[in-house]
């Protein structure tokens, strides 16, 4: 991940086809773009004139956590990250330069470091555009060719105990061997996620369908950032506001999901979710970070992933007696 730090100095970056970027130091912590190189792919957009563009960029947070996309909005004080969102405000200032055409457009930076494309405006399609240059290029082909296969491994090998509570919510505590003859859908989520946001509630439709089945869903919560205790009560809260009516637990100091999914392996997010057979073998892995039912072509990804889990369900589910 990049390294955000605090400076007295000011750090100039140049980059491809004469794009000059400058970090300043200020009470706002600032992001050196070489820090983000072969990392991150930056995403450059004008100052704000219409609000409803700012509602189409959210509408695509899944698209721009898939592409590990990092967007900066120019303001006053220079470019401001607007995605993801972080506690510390972060800024990315432009160089001034009186040899070159004041930036007014959408700029798209690879992680190469240069410039792939220019737009003179930002408009409605321009999200559509970006993501299609993306994906047209090797690189990213070879990313989703990997992400397609996180977790694959884990297919086929019996699921850990987890380690959780005292703190449960919908249920009496549970053990994953009290429901040992049931199919059973976890996902590690927090309260700080957009992702989980959407993805919550379609858990629950899928709780909903699978309801007169032997199906359970689980939640275990993760407080971010690791070693971080929020309140219980807040994060069962915003889980119920969601729509959420399957049981929760808190997985303190991520003990679950170091054990599922995060330690000794690569990984893309941390929310990640499992489904496990009646006989306690896992039989489906979402890597993470969103799933949703949709029939918007945007939601193409999405889609399909959440009709992954739905097919991984209703394979196996056990026989009726």
């Amino acid at each position: 991940m990049r390294r955000l730090f605090l400076s007295l100095l000011a750090v100039t970056v140049s980059l491809g086809a004469g794009f000059v970027l400058r970090s300043f130091a200020a009470a706002d912590a600032t992001v050196e773009l070489e820090e983000l190189r072969w990392k991150q792919r930056v995403l450059l957009l004008p100052e704000r004139a219409d609000e409803s563009l700012g509602s189409t960029w959210r509408r695509y947070a899944a698209g721009l956590a898939e592409r590990d996309l990092v967007v900066f909005r120019r303001s006053k004080e220079g470019f401001v990250q607007v995605f993801p969102r972080t506690e510390q405000r972060v800024v990315l200032l432009d160089e001034p330069s009186s040899e070159r055409q004041p930036f007014i457009g959408v700029t798209l930076i690879g992680k190469d470091g240069g410039v792939k494309r220019r737009w003179r405006a930002e408009t409605a399609d321009v999200p559509r555009e970006v993501f299609a240059r993306i994906d047209g290029m090797p690189m990213r082909q070879a990313e989703m060719r990997r992400d397609r296969a996180l977790g694959q491994d884990l297919v086929g090998s019996k699921a850990p105990r987890w380690t959780v509570g005292p703190e449960w919510d919908g249920s009496p505590p549970l053990r994953l061997a009290d429901l040992r003859g049931q199919v059973v859908v976890v996902r590690f989520w927090t309260d700080t996620c957009p992702f989980c946001a959407k993805s919550l509630p379609a858990l629950q439709a899928l709780a909903d369908e699978f309801a007169d089945a032997p199906v359970a869903f689980v939640g275990l919560y993760q407080s971010k950032p690791r070693g971080s205790e929020r309140r219980w009560s807040d994060a069962v809260a915003l889980a119920r506001k969601l729509g959420v009516t399957f049981p929760l637990a808190y997985d303190h100091d991520w003990k679950t999901l170091r054990a599922w999914w995060l330690d000794g392996r690569p990984t893309r997010a941390t929310s990640a979710s499992f489904v496990i057979g009646p006989d306690g073998t896992i039989v489906h892995v979402h890597p993470g970070p969103v799933f949703f039912e949709s029939d918007d072509p945007r939601d193409a990804r999405a889609n399909a992933d959440y009709q992954a889990i739905r097919a991984a369900i209703r394979a196996h589910l056990p026989p009726r007696p």
